[in-house]
């Protein structure tokens, strides 16, 4: 019986037990569900305290806003208070005491600003060839004078200078050394005045013509040594200059960009085109420019050119020259320090009455272009041909390559080679090395 009772007690407590020892490793399901239910109460509680602090700090923003409201608001009221304090107060009758015993003294004409604008230009030649002598030539320097007299009026003065040098005896008499002796004199002194009525301006003095576009230039302005043969052919080597009027009016756009008309009367003085300077037969100039904007790198300038003189003093034999001459640049947008091309030339008939009373009519002309490739180096080609205006049969032809290097604006250097072909006294090959210097305002005018 005692081991039947104590099985059985046994088992008894292996039944009870057992299942309570599971239970305690294996937590039951209302445990978990009692977790996620504080996550969830946790997150609805910082929500809520969210949306709380965020109507607080809207509540302190609308609270700054009225203070920043009632402080301009006193402001105001402060500033307003002030400004009719002021206005009833009563004028002051009695003036400040003035210190009059300082002297003041006009400096107006010291100022440096209306003393003339100075330039200096020089050439320094080196040449030599089959009929020029070899040597080192300080052919010419030019004294530039320009000052605005007013708003209205301008004055230029050009003084020119060359010392003694050798030219080229190519087709000279025979015996001629070329020898040119030293010079000074006056190149250009002339008043314009400006923005006249009408879109006009008025030059008057002495002055280089406007016949085509490089017999305005100064000789250290241009793009080769020397003036096309065609030029120095019509009006000798520093082309052709004169003493009278000039008027020109800038036109209405009508058939291109810029239309101007240039119309001088000048005192015959050219030695070579007329019967010198005798104000009784007066020279009668005139030009029509056009000027076209192809595209924005682009433009095109035609020139149409007309001059009557009388070639003896009589005034019984006419002179007469006529011109066109044209130019084409293209200059890359962006890129014209470094890019440019340029094609010009003019073309020239002379019609000049004979003492054995015939009529001598000759061509003449020249083309070149040239490229600049690089911010300083610019490299070109000059064609001449030219008929003689007084000598019929004779006629000559030649080719000009140069070189030209800036150093910088105010220094150039340039080499030139030029081959002459003349009917009559043959081949001439001459070389030329150019220095150019220039000291002030004004370097190289080009008009």
């Amino acid at each position: 019986m005692r081991f039947r009772f104590s099985g059985v007690l046994a088992l008894t407590l292996a039944m009870g037990v057992g299942p309570w020892a599971v239970a305690q490793k294996t937590p039951p399901p209302r445990a978990a569900a009692t977790a996620d239910q504080k996550v969830e109460q946790l997150e609805n509680t910082v929500k809520s305290l969210s949306q709380q602090l965020a109507e607080v700090q809207k509540e302190l923003a609308g609270l700054k806003a009225e203070r920043a409201a009632e402080r301009q608001k006193h402001e105001l009221e402060q500033l307003r208070r002030e400004a009719e304090a002021a206005a009833a107060k009563p004028p002051e009758t009695t003036a400040p005491d003035v210190d009059t015993t300082t002297r003041f003294v006009s400096g107006t004409r010291m100022q440096p600003q209306l003393n003339p604008e100075f330039s200096v230009t020089g050439d320094i030649f080196f040449a030599g060839g089959n009929h020029q002598q070899e040597e080192l030539q300080a052919r010419h320097f030019e004294l530039d004078l320009q000052s605005y007299l007013d708003p209205y009026t301008k004055l230029h003065v050009v003084f020119g200078y060359h010392a003694p040098h050798h030219e080229s005896t190519f087709g000279a008499p025979e015996g001629d050394t070329g020898f040119v002796p030293s010079g000074w004199g006056l190149g250009e002194g002339y008043v314009t005045w400006l923005n006249l009525p009408g879109g006009l301006t008025l030059t008057v003095g002495k002055k280089r013509q406007q016949f085509g576009v490089l017999n305005r230039w100064h000789l250290h302005a241009l793009d080769q040594t020397d003036l096309p043969w065609v030029l120095q052919e019509s009006f000798g080597d520093h082309g052709l200059s004169g003493t009278g009027v000039s008027i020109d009016w800038l036109m209405p756009h009508l058939w291109s960009t810029v239309n101007e008309l240039t119309v001088e009367v000048m005192n015959a003085d050219n030695g070579v085109a007329f019967a010198g300077s005798d104000w009784s037969h007066p020279s009668l100039l005139a030009r029509l420019k056009s000027y076209w904007d192809l595209t924005s790198n682009s433009y095109f300038e035609l020139g149409l050119d007309g001059l009557h003189g009388d070639a003896d003093r009589e005034g019984h034999l006419n002179h007469d020259l006529w011109a066109v001459d044209a130019t084409y640049d293209w200059y890359p947008a962006g890129q014209a320090l470094y890019r440019e091309v340029t094609f010009r030339g003019m073309l020239l008939r002379s019609i000049l009455d004979r003492e054995d009373g015939g009529t001598r009519r000759a061509w003449g002309g020249y083309i070149y272009g040239q490229l600049k490739f690089s911010p300083h180096w610019i490299a070109g080609l000059r064609y001449d041909r030219v008929f003689d205006q007084r000598e019929a049969g004779h006629s000559y032809w030649g080719l000009s390559p140069y070189m030209t290097f800036w150093q910088s604006e105010f220094v150039r250097l340039r080499g030139q080679f030029s081959f002459r072909k003349d009917d009559l006294f043959g081949i001439d090959r001459r070389y030329e090395l150019q220095l150019t210097v220039a000291a002030g305002p004004h370097k190289h005018d080009k008009y």
